[in-house]
């Protein structure tokens, strides 16, 4: 027995419409060119997504939630990957552009169909590489668990964003000035890159690099607390999962952010909560939504990819978005 929307809404609708969001690969791709020219205005740089090149060294795949509810995640990978010269790609194959994958949570079999589809798009553009973007479950469905369930010969090597972006970041590639983010700056650690993986250093690696005023959480690293966001409970609402999701962990989680900022609580400091996972962000907004902890502070919460390119000199100020901010 399994949970009827990991199926349903999950993998059934990622296999027939290429991804769990229901978006078809000209949705994506019409989508991703008015991010390009969004962020090209507001940013200052101009940004080319491109797509479907053959012999590019990387094939990026996002979890396509970001397309359509954090745009600002996919323009910054775009924006980063472009200005360090990457040679690297997004695929428009059904299935290749969105790296979630539900049925890590109740099927192997269903997990192996998504998996071997992401490999095979890899083969046919003759990417020497898949990088996994910001999402907790896509890193542990496409490396540790596909190891088990795919064959051998039907592999790609896979990376983990935050490897790419700390080998970016530490090469120089970038000129950054660290001054553009210092305000405090806390990292939560998605469960399934972090506690399953140990995926630990080089997302701090970053932040030590970037932002002046970052501290941790108590409990951090491989000691993290699960926010609620992930194991499939993003798209389930049946039961009591909502209220597990703000009453358990969520309120678990909301004293780690609190703690964290404890020297700076008030209206008066902005302060970045840094999540790089896209279920993760988006139980962290829902989180915040409904504590008193926000209406009486100044947030911002995000990817690691949005506090590289805010600090990025050729971009235009500003980056970041505090709520309150006039557009």
């Amino acid at each position: 027995f399994s949970p009827r929307e990991l199926h349903e809404k999950g993998t059934i609708n990622q296999m027939k419409v290429g991804s769990s969001t229901g978006m078809t690969p000209d949705v994506v791709k019409e989508n991703v060119e008015f991010i390009d020219e969004d962020y090209t205005e507001i940013t200052g740089v101009g940004i080319h997504t491109p797509f479907d090149v053959k012999g590019a060294d990387i094939l990026l795949i996002h979890n396509a939630g970001e397309v359509m509810a954090w745009p600002e995640n996919i323009a910054s990978f775009s924006l980063i990957f472009q200005e360090a010269g990457l040679s690297w790609t997004l695929s428009s194959k059904a299935v290749a552009y969105d790296g979630v994958n539900y049925g890590v949570f109740y099927d192997d079999a269903q997990t192996a169909r998504i998996a071997l589809q992401h490999m095979q798009a890899a083969k046919e553009l003759g990417a020497k590489k898949i990088v996994i973007g910001e999402c907790g479950h896509a890193h542990k469905a496409m490396t540790v668990i596909a190891d088990r369930v795919i064959p051998y010969e039907y592999q790609v090597p896979r990376e983990s964003c935050y490897v790419t972006l700390r080998d970016i970041v530490m090469s120089g590639r970038l000129k950054l000035d660290p001054s553009r983010n210092n305000f405090p700056v806390t990292l939560h650690d998605p469960c399934n890159a972090v506690r399953l993986m140990g995926i630990v250093q080089p997302q701090r690696d970053i932040l030590h690099k970037i932002a002046p005023q970052f501290r941790e959480m108590p409990c951090h690293g491989v000691e993290n607390y699960c926010c609620g966001g992930g194991s499939g409970f993003a798209i389930m609402t049946r039961q009591n999962i909502d209220e597990w999701r703000g009453n358990i962990s969520g309120r678990k989680k909301m004293w780690q952010i609190a703690q964290a900022f404890k020297d700076c609580l008030g209206p008066e400091t902005k302060k970045y909560i840094c999540a790089p996972c896209s279920n993760c962000k988006g139980q962290i907004r829902e989180m915040l939504e409904h504590s008193d902890l926000y209406t009486k502070n100044s947030f911002a919460y995000g990817g690691l990819v949005e506090l590289i390119v805010n600090a990025m000199v050729n971009v235009n100020p500003g980056f970041i978005k505090w709520e309150g901010d006039e557009e």
